[in-house]
């Protein structure tokens, strides 16, 4: 079903750039319909701000009106769009002061010789529907998400965040789906263990109640 959507969505997109390159501007109109949102969406999960996202929503915009020509359809037109999205993205964020990333070695959990967890950690995740996530809950699970690198976070924010496919996400990021899967685990297990102590803290507090 969702490789059928795919392929329908794929063959629109291919209509619609055709038709804006023969000079059709309404054709223009609906690609910015069909892809403003994500372009922002995008932008702001990586940079988390909304001036800056909107900034950046505007300039892919803009590239896609004058540069359409450049797409050759070797690959699908979102992942065309979702790579200049990604490519602004980080020019605005190398433009700005960045605080360095914490090493995702550093809170992976430890193995053992025979390459077994050292450390037991609580897999919070499959509860996480039973949570209330108030604000303090989101700002601190986006506090983690902001730690993870840069190679981890962009795969977790088109995987986990956006929702796309690990195919899509391989096509974006020119990417085996192997080396897809591994930094999307990598990114899992960071996050899993940065906010281990906090949610064993949220579900005591809940629990007092």
């Amino acid at each position: 079903m969702a490789f059928t959507q795919d392929k329908l969505e794929r063959e629109e997109d291919e209509i619609l750039v055709r038709e804006f390159k023969e000079g059709n501007l309404e054709a223009y109109d609906k690609i910015v319909e069909r892809y403003q949102k994500k372009i922002y969406s995008l932008s702001f999960n990586l940079c988390r701000n909304q001036m800056d996202a909107q900034d950046v929503t505007q300039e892919v915009l803009l590239t896609l009106f004058r540069k359409i020509e450049t797409f050759q359809g070797k690959s699908a037109f979102s992942s065309w769009v979702y790579r200049i999205t990604l490519n602004a993205t980080y020019m605005r964020l190398r433009s700005k002061k960045k605080e360095p990333n914490v090493s995702i070695d550093d809170l992976m959990p430890s193995l053992n010789g025979a390459g077994y967890q050292q450390e037991k950690i609580q897999d919070w995740s499959e509860d996480t529907e039973s949570l209330l996530f108030d604000n303090e809950t989101r700002e601190t699970i986006q506090k983690a998400v902001d730690q993870l690198p840069e190679k981890e976070k962009v795969v977790f924010i088109l995987r986990d965040v956006e929702g796309l496919s690990t195919e899509k996400v391989s096509g974006i990021l020119d990417l085996t789906i192997p080396a897809v899967k591994s930094r999307l685990h990598r990114a899992r297990l960071f996050l899993r263990k940065k906010l281990s102590n906090y949610f064993e803290e949220f579900q005591f507090r809940r629990e007092k109640k």
